[in-house]
This record gives structure tokens, sequence and C-alpha cells, in this order.
């Protein structure tokens, strides 16, 4: 009994010492209240940073956990408000990123980021008076901060106030006399002002003093070819290609320009270079759809767009354009139809309605996406009124719609 009471106690003391033998280290972590000022910015400096890279992969969740805990850790830690508001605003809590933004306003009115955040807010918002006095309160304690003039510019172009809207961005520019992004703004103000000429020679201006900024150059050119001056539109192109053979964007929008020419082969040679040069972009070949149904190319038309969706599945504009080829095909029937309505026809006319009924369909999924919706609409609305008037032709000409 005595032994057999020893080996147990044995056995058990051996199973104590490998538990604790096998178990894995830990190492306590020190609480924060016990931690040195230092320790504490270096924790909460490295839950902003771990917070910073959620927030750049797009998970904002994570992205305000870190920010939260780093402002649990450093409460007077102002920047991770501001990310915190960042975050929120991501994802589409108002409420809780406006709160953020006036905590770190709270913390240091000095600091413009707090006023840049709520008046973009606002202006998403559309509170546009309660942009502008933020973008204002901040332009107090910030006389030259460049982000605020163009904030509370672009809140009065949002408005149509184009005079202060300038006056805004005149400010900035004097700041900063080669911000493109402020360039740009001035030039799409006098678009938008009906004022095509005074946006080109805006930029003709600043061409001639900074001849080699290439997003200038591009800008111009595509002034030019959004207000129908294709010729120059051309040559800035040609120069860009030139200068960047390998830029396929640029390729292709000289072929855009040559279509509005009407310089077809010189378009398609563009094109296919575009198509070579990005082979895993769809963009080159919606081009080339535009191109063919200028020339009433139909057919090969539908076969590149088809190739586009194999390219890029999910983007809805290969449906549209297949509307849009569908539609003509339909458009064309129709017009051999009326010319010559009779019996002998009817394959014509069953030919428009099919088309039709296919350009419907085409529409139909495209306008899922909000960007084609309107369009599609529109070209539903159109291909409906046609198919009404060629079904009662279809019974009154075909037997009552028996051929």
């Amino acid at each position: 009994m005595t032994k057999m009471f020893t080996r147990m106690c044995l056995l058990t003391l051996i199973a104590v010492s490998l538990s604790v033998w096998c178990a894995p280290t830990q190492t306590v972590k020190e609480p924060t209240s016990t931690m040195t000022a230092e320790e504490k910015q270096k924790e909460a400096e490295q839950s902003y940073s771990i917070g910073f890279e959620y927030y750049k992969q797009g998970n904002y969740d994570e992205a305000v956990k870190n920010f939260t805990k780093a402002i649990d850790i450093m409460p007077r830690f102002y920047a991770a408000y501001v990310a915190l508001a960042k975050a929120y605003r991501a994802k589409g809590d108002i409420l809780a990123a406006e709160a953020e933004y006036k905590k770190a306003k709270n913390l240091d009115a000095k600091d413009a980021r707090s006023y840049e955040g709520l008046g973009a807010l606002y202006t998403e918002l559309q509170k546009y008076a309660e942009a502008i006095a933020e973008y204002e309160n901040g332009l107090r304690a910030d006389t030259k901060n460049v982000n605020l003039l163009n904030g509370v510019a672009y809140v009065y172009r949002k408005m149509s106030n184009y005079d202060k809207a300038l006056e805004y961005y005149n400010r900035s520019l004097e700041i900063e006399p080669e911000n493109l992004t402020t360039m740009f703004a001035v030039a799409d103000i006098y678009i938008e002002m009906e004022n095509p000429r005074r946006a080109i020679a805006y930029l003709e201006t600043i061409i001639e003093r900074k001849p080699n900024i290439v997003e200038v150059r591009e800008k111009l050119a595509q002034v030019y070819f959004e207000t129908k001056n294709y010729d120059p539109a051309a040559k800035l192109y040609k120069d860009l290609v030139k200068e960047q053979p390998d830029n396929y964007r640029y390729h292709m929008q000289l072929g855009s320009v040559y279509i509005k020419q009407k310089k077809y082969q010189e378009a398609e040679q563009s094109l296919n270079t575009a198509r070579r040069l990005a082979p895993s972009s769809a963009s080159p070949i919606y081009s080339l759809v535009d191109l063919n149904l200028v020339r009433g190319r139909y057919s090969a038309a539908e076969e590149l767009a088809n190739e586009a969706l194999r390219i890029e599945p999910t983007n809805l504009y290969a449906y549209l354009l297949l509307g849009d080829i569908y539609i003509r095909r339909g458009y064309d029937a129709r017009g051999r139809w009326t010319q010559n309505k009779s019996t002998a026809n009817c394959s014509i006319l069953n030919a428009a309605i099919s088309y039709f009924s296919t350009a419907i369909s085409h529409y139909n999924k495209a306008r899922t996406d909000v960007q084609w919706s309107a369009y599609a609409n529109n070209e539903i609305k159109r291909s409906n009124t046609w198919l009404e008037e060629l079904q009662e032709d279809k019974w009154f000409y075909c037997k009552g719609g028996s051929q």
C-alpha cells in the first residue's frame, strides 16, 4: 500500500513538472497605468501605425479599433482623432466622424486638419454654409493652408459661385504656383462657366511658362478634345506618343481623336497599338467597339464587346455597348422595313423586332450600374417605342403575327 501510494505521488509530481515545462512562455504585459510617458507614447504610436495600415487596406473596422486604442493610451493624440474620424467617414458613420473631428479641434484649435476634415464632411453632406464656416475658421488659424483654400473654393464651385471659387483658387496658386490640382480646378471652372476659350488660354499660358509639365499638356489635350478642337488635340497626343511610345493611354486618346476626325484607319492603328500595349485592359477594346459602330461594322463590334466582357466580366459597360450594337441593327432594319412595308418583307420586320428585344436585354443588365442607368433606361424607352410600332405593323402586314 505504501509503495503504491509512493508511486502515485511520483507520477503526479512528474505530470505537474511536465505541464509546467511544456506550457508556452508568456510575457506579462505591464499595465498601461504603470507605463512611463515614453512607453505610452511608443505603444500609442504603434497602435496608430497598425490602424493606418488597416485603413490603407480598406479594413475600416480594424482601423477604428487601433486608432481608438491609441487614443485610450494617449488621450491627447491629435493625429489619432483625425485618423479615427477618417475611418468612421469611410465606414459611412458620419455622426461619429463629425464627433471625432470636433474632439481634435478642441485639442488643438490651431491645427488645420480638423477644419479641413469637417469642411470636407459638410461639403459631402451639401451643408455648404457649415463647410465654408469650418474652412474659414481654419484659415484664421493658418492663412496660407492650400488645402483649406482649395476646400472653400470647391464649395463655392459646387454652389456655382465661380467668382468666389476663382478668388480662393488664385490665392492658393499664389502660395503654390505649380499645384496641378489647383490649376486643373481653375480650368474646369472656366469650362463649367461655358468659357472653354478661357480654359484653353489658361492652360496654354501655363505650358508656355512650364513646357515640360506633362500633366498640363494632357489636360490641355483633353480640353481640346472636349471642345471639339480636334487638330490641336491630335498634335498634342502625337507629341506625347513620341515621348512615351509605351503609354497605351496616349495611343488610345489619339485613336479617339482620329475617330472624331473620321480618320478611321489611323484610329484603328492607334487603338490596336494600345490594345497590344495593355492586353489585360478592356479600355482599348471599348474604343475599338466605338470605332466599328461608327463604321457600321456591327459583327466586329459585337465580337470585341464580348472579348472585353471576358477580360472585365464585372464591368457592365460592355453590356451597354452590346445594347448600342443591337439597337443600331434594329434601327437599320426598321429603316428598311419602313421604306417598303409589305408581306414579302416580314423577315426584315421580324429581324428588327429581334434586334430591339436583344438590345433591351443588354441594357437591362447595364442599367444595374448607376453610372449607366440613365442612358440605358432612355435607350430601353426608345426601343420599346419602336417595338410597339413594329408589333402593330406585324399584326397588320404579317397575318396577325403568324409570319
